[in-house]
């Protein structure tokens, strides 16, 4: 199988599945998200690519819904990714990765001690100061839901959405790239985030 292959499904799939329910979701759900919500695809295209890749094993059916194939392993793609649709639709059969042989333990081997874990956070104040635009985000957020007819519980997950796909994006900017999207005055929104 062509490795370009399973990277793009690998992508695709990630971009649509993480942080939902159980990492599934129905085939209207993919086909909403790639259609409408990403633009990626026509809805018609996004309807036959759901198709092939459960056809060729890339999907599978559980009753909470599609879910990537056992063995794959989604990745996160570079900003500005996007998937191509004749390569969706011209997908081989999925191949269950074999796993490999387990090696036999050396008996000759002396026992070693466990490696300390490393610290993760550290307990001491940071210097850092915060991102004083978090403080803007309820108004922000009821901005975006005033002006756009939109309920405060989808403009957020359509930021979730964007944080997702762009990776360590903060809330607030996210919040500002719904409000650009759906056509807001963006003086409104700077000024907001500002305050």
């Amino acid at each position: 199988m062509e490795k370009g292959h399973q990277q793009d499904v690998c992508h695709l799939l990630h971009i649509s599945l993480e942080g939902l329910s159980g990492g599934t979701a129905s085939r209207g759900e993919l086909s909403r998200i790639w259609s409408l919500e990403l633009q990626w695809f026509t809805p018609e295209d996004a309807d036959r690519i759901v198709s092939v890749l459960c056809e060729r094993g890339w999907l599978t059916e559980s009753e909470d819904g599609l879910g990537p194939a056992i063995g794959l392993e989604l990745t996160r793609p570079q900003l500005g990714w996007r998937p191509v649709p004749r390569r969706l639709l011209s997908i081989p059969e999925y191949e269950i990765p074999q796993e490999p042989p387990v090696p036999m333990p050396e008996v000759t081997r002396a026992p070693t001690e466990p490696k300390p874990m490393p610290r993760i956070s550290d307990p001491t104040p940071s210097n850092v100061p915060p991102d004083r635009a978090e403080g803007s985000i309820p108004q922000l957020l009821g901005i975006i839901a005033d002006k756009s007819a939109l309920e405060n519980k989808e403009v957020m997950r359509r930021a979730q959405r964007k944080r997702r796909a762009l990776g360590p994006v903060t809330l607030w900017m996210a919040l500002a790239l719904v409000a650009r999207e759906q056509g807001l005055d963006m003086h409104e929104v700077t000024t907001a985030i500002e305050a």
